[in-house]
């Protein structure tokens, strides 16, 4: 029996299991529905990450006012490319709704690129003081 057991692990370890990563996938969709989160890839097995890129910015398109929309793209990439590029992007990456930026996230897991970062809670605060320091002087001028 122990020869037996011996073969099949001999036998067995010759074959890689060739589990890759997966990871969803999308390029240049206005949104995170639809493709962007039904559209899957088995990665490549040098590709130990999924990689998400979002930008917003103005479209090449004409739109009323210049409205910005997210641009959003999805696919498998490896951990130190991935790193570089988020590395590359760290500047452009405020995520404040009245300038176009770019950021990466990266991600390590099967399917961990399912949900994307499409805003900051710095524009609430800022509109929210705003709110503050008008309502505080409207307040003054009235009471003078």
């Amino acid at each position: 029996m122990n020869e037996n057991l011996l073969f099949f692990l001999t036998f067995f370890s010759f074959f890689s299991l060739g589990v890759a990563l997966e990871c969803y996938t999308c390029t240049q969709q206005d949104s995170n529905t639809d493709k962007c989160i039904k559209t899957t890839k088995q990665c490549e097995q040098y590709q130990d990450a999924c990689v998400a890129e979002i930008r917003w910015a103005i479209p090449p398109y004409w739109t009323p006012r210049g409205h910005r929309i997210h641009y959003i793209s999805k696919n498998c990439e490896t951990s130190t490319n991935c790193a570089n590029r988020r590395k590359a992007a760290e500047d452009g990456c405020m995520r404040d709704w009245w300038l176009d930026w770019y950021c990466v996230e990266c991600c390590q897991g099967d399917l961990c690129n399912y949900y994307v970062t499409t805003g900051s809670t710095r524009q609430y605060l800022s509109v929210s003081t705003a709110i503050t320091i008008l309502l505080s002087g409207l307040m003054a001028r009235l009471i003078m």
